[in-house]
C-alpha cells in the first residue's frame, strides 16, 4: 500500500467522480482506476460499488475514507514538523481556488510565499465557489479563497480584499458609458443570473439588490458558467450584476459599470486552526500583506 494510493482513494471518496478526482490529482482516469483496484486487491475489500453510474462507496469504503483522511493529515503534519526541526521551514500546502474567475489576491499571496518561503511547496486545486468550503471541511485543501464566511469554530479567516459589484451591460446600452449607476435605474431590464449551483451568493445578489430597491427583478435566464453569462449579455439578451473581478473575462461587447448602492464583495482567506508551522507561516504572511 502506498501513500499515493491513499491520496487517490481519498480524492475519489470526496469527488465521487473518477474524472473530477483524476483532474484534481493531475493523473489520468485509467491510472486512477488502476490505483483503486490495486488498493482493493491488497486490502481484500470492495471499496467502491461498480454497478451504478455514479461513484458510491461501500460500507468498508466509507470507513476507510475516514481513516485515509486522518492518516494523510497526520503524515503531512509529521513531515512538516520534522523538516522545521532542521531549522528551515519545508513542507506542502494546498490552496483551494475559485474556478470561475482570476483571483488576484490569491496570485499575490502565492507569489510572495514562493519568494519568502521557498521550502514550502504550493499546490493548487480549483473548485466552483460553492465547493470551496466543502473542500476545506474534507481536508482536501489547507486554505481557500472564498467570499463565504467560515461555518465552524475550528476555522480561522482573514479578509484579503474587497471588490466593487457592477452592472454588466451590453456595450450599446443607454447606461454603458456612465461612471456609476444605481440599481433602481435597471428597473425595466430583463436580468440574467449565474446558476445558484455555480455561485449561490452572486445568484442571490440580484434578488437582494432588487428587494432593497423595492423592485421585483425579471429573471430571464440562468447561465452555467460566467463566460456563458457574459456572452448572453453581449448579445443583448439582458443585463446582470457581477463583482469587478470578473472583468478579467470581459468581452468586447460588454461594459462593467459600478453600482453605487451595492455592497462590496469581500473575499476571505480561510483555513483550519493548526499548529502546523507551514500553515502558520502562510497565515502570518497573508496578515502582513493585508495590513
Amino acid at each position: 500500500m502506498t501513500i499515493d494510493q491513499l491520496e487517490h482513494f481519498y480524492a475519489l471518496s470526496q469527488c465521487r467522480n473518477y474524472t473530477q478526482a483524476a483532474n484534481q490529482l493531475y493523473i489520468s482516469q485509467p491510472a486512477l482506476s488502476k490505483s483503486i483496484q490495486a488498493l482493493e486487491k491488497e486490502l481484500h475489500l470492495d471499496l467502491v460499488h461498480r454497478n451504478t453510474r455514479t461513484v458510491t462507496l461501500t460500507a468498508e469504503g466509507i470507513a476507510f475514507a475516514d481513516t485515509c483522511r486522518d492518516l494523510l493529515h497526520t503524515l503531512r503534519h509529521g513531515i512538516n514538523n520534522a523538516k522545521s526541526a532542521s531549522g528551515t521551514l519545508n513542507g506542502r500546502v494546498v490552496f483551494g481556488l475559485p474556478s470561475d474567475h482570476y483571483d488576484a489576491a490569491a496570485v499575490s499571496l502565492i507569489l510572495a510565499l514562493n519568494e519568502k518561503q521557498p521550502g514550502i511547496r504550493v499546490d493548487l486545486k480549483f473548485f466552483p465557489p460553492n465547493g470551496l468550503l466543502r473542500a476545506l471541511d474534507n481536508d482536501t485543501v489547507d486554505f481557500i479563497f472564498s467570499s463565504d464566511w467560515p461555518r465552524a469554530e475550528n476555522l480561522a479567516f482573514l479578509r484579503v480584499c474587497e471588490s466593487v459589484n457592477c452592472a454588466v451591460l451590453p456595450k450599446d446600452h443607454r447606461l454603458a458609458d456612465r461612471e456609476e449607476i444605481s440599481f433602481a435605474e435597471l428597473k425595466n431590464e430583463g436580468f440574467l443570473a449565474i446558476s445558484y449551483m455555480v455561485s449561490g451568493k452572486e445568484h442571490d445578489l440580484i434578488i437582494e439588490l432588487a428587494r432593497e430597491a423595492g423592485l421585483s427583478p425579471n429573471l430571464n435566464y440562468e447561465a452555467n458558467s460566467f463566460p456563458e453569462l457574459l456572452m448572453m449579455v453581449a448579445t443583448g439578451r439582458g443585463v446582470t450584476v457581477l463583482a469587478e473581478e470578473h472583468k478579467a473575462l470581459q468581452m468586447d461587447g460588454v461594459s462593467f459599470v459600478p453600482l453605487r448602492d451595492a455592497p462590496k464583495k469581500e473575499e476571505n482567506l480561510i483555513w483550519k486552526r493548526s499548529d502546523n508551522p507551514c500553515i502558520l507561516a502562510v497565515a502570518e504572511l497573508a496578515g502582513k500583506q493585508t495590513v
